[in-house]
């Protein structure tokens, strides 16, 4: 699912050209994927694309610490906790965003939750809702679908 969902953040760059699923599937699957990867990415797609951003509004008025439960303890990795609290620090993130992210990464199946998929999670939150990407920290984010930069 996590390639999948890569490449579809690679190739388009409007998250509503996602809308034709059967177009998007056709696509996906002349470039290789199989069937069951790709309706689990399209799947956990929609329901990102289709979260009440009202739902997690209330996030971004609050102030104060974010405590994970024990079961998110357990699914999220410290580095992928300590990743999201930088980039939140950071400006990256919002609160709401943050909970956005953290409610996908719980969707996501427990061997694919790594700092990897919390950067492409988080990509795709923005990307859905078309927010920009602070230029230092794209780089570092970007590095998920692009590959690691390489000195020259």
């Amino acid at each position: 699912m996590f390639d999948v969902l890569a490449y579809l953040f690679e190739e388009y760059q409007d998250p509503e050209a996602c809308n034709d699923r059967e177009g998007v599937m056709r696509t996906l699957a002349a470039a290789g994927f199989e069937d069951a990867d790709i309706n689990d990415a399209l799947d956990w797609l929609d329901i990102l694309c289709n979260i009440n951003e009202g739902a997690f509004a209330a996030m971004d008025e609050s102030y104060g610490l974010r405590v994970y439960s024990d079961s998110e303890q357990k699914r999220l990795p410290t580095e992928v906790r300590g990743l999201l609290q930088f980039l939140e620090h950071h400006g990256a993130l919002s609160p709401a965003q943050r909970e956005m992210v953290i409610d996908r990464l719980l969707a996501m199946p427990d061997d694919e939750v790594n700092v990897a998929s919390a950067k492409l999670v988080t990509l795709l939150v923005l990307w859905v809702q078309k927010a920009e990407l602070p230029i230092l920290l794209g780089e570092e984010l970007l590095d998920v679908v692009n590959g690691e930069p390489t000195m020259q």
